[in-house]
């Protein structure tokens, strides 16, 4: 019995790392970290799991807002852009709050939390830079015509590819760190079983 549900929990682990392999970062290649660590405090894991769990739901919720500015077309009034944009932006403040919370509690962090607000880093930077030009771009000239000749709807793509790839990467190391978890608690109960 134990043996099947250690081999099953080897086959969901193998699978959660090979799935979604194409939507981490496509320069680096994933190197796990260390599962836990002698430093890390359990109320600032915790936090830190509820954070990352707000992050990636608020990157869904940009990349609705600007995945709707991707496919309109130009019937609607720039007003409409407008609304979409802010909203957008609102998540991507309070994704950077939340980033900002993870930083300051670097060091009280899991090696795998560590690592993971080390991706996730740059994204947020890249969505708060093209959000403002796009914001600036689109208070500046208020004119659909305008917009779809500047480098606004590039603004749109880029902001809904780094909310789209932060969410999947908090979602894929997430899932690999509780899997890794498991395993070791399994591996630790198996050795001790065998000792007695």
């Amino acid at each position: 019995m134990r043996r099947n549900l250690v081999k099953t929990l080897q086959s969901v682990l193998l699978a959660s790392l090979l799935m979604p392999a194409g939507m981490l970062l496509a320069t680096e290649t994933y190197q796990p970290p260390a599962v836990t660590s002698s430093t890390a405090n359990w109320y600032d894991v915790d936090q830190a799991s509820r954070l990352f769990n707000q992050m990636q739901t608020n990157a869904l919720h940009v990349t609705k807002e600007v995945g709707a500015l991707q496919i309109q077309g130009t019937e609607l009034p720039w007003q409409a852009d407008s609304a979409r944009l802010a909203r957008a932006r609102n998540n991507i403040n309070i994704i950077g709050n939340d980033l900002l919370h993870l930083d300051q509690m670097r060091s009280k962090l899991e090696p795998w939390q560590q690592s993971l607000l080390h991706k996730v880093t740059p994204a947020v930077h890249e969505m708060v830079y093209q959000a403002d030009v796009a914001i600036n771009t689109l208070n500046a000239h208020q004119n659909r015509n305008y917009l779809a000749l500047s480098q606004y709807p590039q603004n749109i793509d880029q902001i809904y590819k780094n909310a789209n790839q932060m969410a999947n990467t908090i979602q894929t190391v997430t899932q690999y760190a509780h899997a890794e978890q498991k395993m070791a608690e399994l591996s630790k109960v198996n050795r001790n079983k065998e000792g007695s």
